[in-house]
């Protein structure tokens, strides 16, 4: 082989493609796949020209036997132009969805390859034909036996203002665990990391892009979309398992037998749209005071201890006064006897500070009944309490209502709300990773 004196040595491969539908082959590559602009130039005769950062470039020959497999394997027959374009990505299914759903035609489905990645091939404007393509570990027969001996799985502070605030959040990723998992792994696995909830990732399915399974510290399932669901969206994009896409963009969600929208924002943020308000029943104010250590006078006249369910029932009980929230202490047994006269999950203690320049409400969150004593952060309340400000016209529409939560345990974290004109609550925030690795794979639990 000749020796390369450096003279000649090549230090960037660059793809040029002509787009004859330049807008929107930049909308493809930029906003849905995420590539992004080094550098853009426009000349006479509206000559333009965008230079994006496609990662590490590789340049791979192939004979046309190889050419001819490759085709077999990932569309079935022979489809390939002389020169095709490959992407790895983090989620090649997401990634298809996204791609399919900006304009891109599908040739081939996400496939599974016999040296164990997931593939999928798409035509995309300027005529160019690519594949994306997931790395799935190591190896394996090619018959479903290549399942990595271990889950990844991470921890989120969600609703924080910075690292360790918040409420922190497992969260373990199911999406490419293609063997059955027992039901009972699930809470057993929520036992040993033993954070207030540990949310399940799956393969999705009826329309959603993923579904979410959570459990408490208890063993408990639970089915509000709160910061269990919002931390979950938040690392699969965040850590690129799942490819942004552009602002503004719905995600689906199915969680407790639900399809519900996230909506990605461009600053981090995500904003997760509940189910509409229902308002249940009252509870007995004396009840209530005497469960969580305070006096009668301590609750609000105008707004009894009502449940309300925006995805999860829970009673709000509104505060009048901040000395109070901070001097409530639960007394476990009563407060679970009152959650459970009126069917609700958990009490959510709450005092709105009309001095602040916006609406701001500082908050407490128990549920006993179901392994939490005090929780830091609690979006499936954070909508409820919105719905029932906005009923009283205590906030307006539209009008963002700030919750601050977990001061009282050292862990400070917000998380905002709104109530738009359909009625329709949506709870938004962002999280911080703390920890992530791996967790020994599904597996029968004994007992």
């Amino acid at each position: 082989m000749p020796e390369n004196t450096g003279s000649n040595e090549v230090r960037q491969l660059r793809v040029v493609v002509e787009a004859a539908d330049y807008e929107a082959a930049l909308a493809l590559y930029r906003d849905v796949l995420g590539l992004q602009p080094e550098a853009a130039f426009a000349g006479e005769g509206d000559a333009r020209v965008v230079i994006l950062d496609a990662g590490r470039a590789t340049l791979e020959l192939a004979n046309p036997a190889q050419r001819a497999m490759i085709d077999a394997v990932e569309v079935g027959r022979p489809v390939s132009p002389h020169i095709r374009l490959a992407f790895e990505v983090q989620d090649t299914t997401a990634a298809t969805e996204a791609l399919v759903g900006a304009g891109a035609e599908l040739v081939a489905p996400p496939t599974r390859t016999p040296w164990n990645s997931l593939n999928a091939r798409l035509e995309t404007p300027g005529d160019l034909q690519i594949t994306l393509f997931q790395e799935l570990g190591v190896p394996g027969a090619g018959d479903g036996s290549a399942t990595r001996a271990e889950v990844p799985f991470a921890l989120v502070d969600v609703f924080g203002d910075a690292p360790l605030t918040g409420n922190p959040l497992a969260i373990v990723d199911l999406t490419d665990w293609d063997q059955p998992v027992d039901e009972s792994w699930y809470p057993t696995v929520a036992r040993e990391l033993n954070q207030s909830e540990t949310t399940f990732v799956l393969p999705g399915r009826d329309g959603a892009v993923r579904e979410l399974r959570s459990f408490t510290a208890g063993g408990v399932e639970v089915f509000g979309a709160g910061h269990n669901a919002l931390g979950a969206w938040w690392w699969l994009l965040d850590s690129g398992r799942l490819t942004r896409p552009a602002p503004g963009t719905e995600i689906i969600q199915r969680i407790g037998g639900r399809n519900l929208p996230v909506v990605v924002r461009n600053d981090g943020y995500l904003d997760m749209r509940q189910s509409a308000a229902r308002f249940g029943a009252y509870a007995d104010p004396d009840l209530v005071a005497r469960a969580v250590g305070l006096g009668r006078d301590d609750l609000s006249e105008v707004l009894p201890p009502q449940v309300v369910d925006t995805g999860a029932d829970h009673l709000m009980v509104i505060l009048r006064g901040r000395d109070a929230l901070a001097a409530a202490t639960p007394d476990k047994p009563a407060l679970i006897a009152v959650a459970q006269s009126v069917a609700a999950q958990g009490i959510y203690l709450a005092w709105l500070d009309g001095d602040e320049r916006q609406p701001t409400v500082h908050a407490r969150f128990f549920n006993p009944g179901m392994g939490l004593d005090e929780d830091p952060a609690t979006g499936s309340a954070a909508g409820p309490l919105a719905a029932l400000l906005h009923r009283h016209e205590l906030l307006d529409t539209d009008e963002e209502l700030t919750i601050v939560q977990g001061e009282k345990m050292g862990r400070r974290s917000t998380i905002h709300a709104t109530v738009d004109r359909d009625d329709v609550v949506a709870v938004s925030g962002r999280g911080s990773l703390t920890v992530r690795g791996s967790i020994h794979p599904p597996g029968p639990v004994q007992p």
